[in-house]
């Protein structure tokens, strides 16, 4: 039987700066935290604040004024806002009608450590962006009802959301390196695997072994491409697998500092406290209020 295609599909808008950081996805490891749906009456607001998380906000009605890093913007209806981890950020209603918006929480980073949102450079929002409403509203609707491997399909959907925006909106994107440093840190993308396969248990001579360089310059390359030692970096996902933790489980925090490699509770405290601003229990504790941002 004879057959020919009959399939005519739009082309997505060339990648631009996108272009050279498609290994991006090969290494991401997103997961998703929670979403919620609110209606922020007059007088709401967003104290300013960082979190050791990603945030989107889907505007349903109303209007906001945020702050995200350097960036002022105002949010209304079908806008989506993107907040990276660690990004100090603040909100105000505008009157005179109320905000009501989905709220996604999550992480998504490459190699471990580096926020996907940061690395790519995600704009501060899309407006128009009626067309991910679906998608945002179903991650409200399995959060609240968690049918049987709701987690994750939230969290492909999640990798499908943020996967579509660089697909459909690439020309909004600033990556946060040139394309030279992408090219580097892929060639290192083994370094990394290593590392986090064997939690440090390696020299730095084996990690230089794998990339086929001399500790010298791997020691010099991470300090350039990811601003930080080897040792650091291990850290930090130490660190980052922590939050993550006590964002999504009920282990206690000596269990987490236990199955983190840390090698005792005040050592996690107080290292986590030096990277996140608060200690374990008192990001727990603000996990269970930001439902309202």
């Amino acid at each position: 039987m004879l057959t020919r295609s009959r399939a005519h599909f739009l082309p997505y808008p060339e990648p631009g700066s996108l272009a050279e950081w498609g290994w991006v996805w090969d290494n991401a490891e997103i997961h998703f935290v929670g979403a919620w749906t609110r209606e922020c009456l007059l007088g709401w607001y967003i104290a300013p604040r960082s979190l050791p998380h990603s945030v989107l906000v889907f505007v349903h009605e109303g209007r906001a004024r945020w702050q995200i890093g350097s960036e002022t913007v105002v949010a209304s209806a079908d806008t989506l806002l993107f907040i990276p981890e660690g990004v100090r950020h603040r909100a105000d209603l505008l009157p005179p009608h109320p905000f009501c918006a989905t709220f996604v929480h999550l992480t998504a980073r490459v190699l471990g450590i580096q926020c996907i949102l940061s690395l790519l450079g995600f704009p501060p929002k899309i407006d128009g962006a009626k067309s991910l409403a679906g998608a945002i509203n179903e991650l409200a609707r399995l959060h609240a009802l968690q049918p049987p491997g709701w987690k994750l399909r939230a969290q492909a959907s999640v990798t499908e959301l943020l996967l579509r925006c660089t697909h459909e909106y690439p020309y909004l994107f600033q990556p946060d390196a040139a394309p030279r440093d992408a090219k580097v840190l892929k060639w290192l993308c083994p370094a990394f695997q290593l590392l986090a396969s064997t939690d440090g248990k390696v020299t730095v001579s084996d990690l230089a072994r794998v990339v086929m360089c001399s500790p010298t310059h791997l020691r010099r390359l991470f300090q350039k491409v990811v601003g930080m030692s080897p040792q650091q970096w291990l850290l930090e996902r130490r660190l980052r697998k922590a939050a993550q933790l006590l964002q999504t489980t009920d282990k206690t925090v000596q269990q987490i500092a236990d199955e983190c490699g840390f090698e005792s509770l005040s050592h996690f405290s107080r290292y986590f406290k030096a990277k996140f601003g608060i200690t374990p229990s008192q990001y727990r504790d603000l996990l269970g209020h930001t439902v309202g941002g």
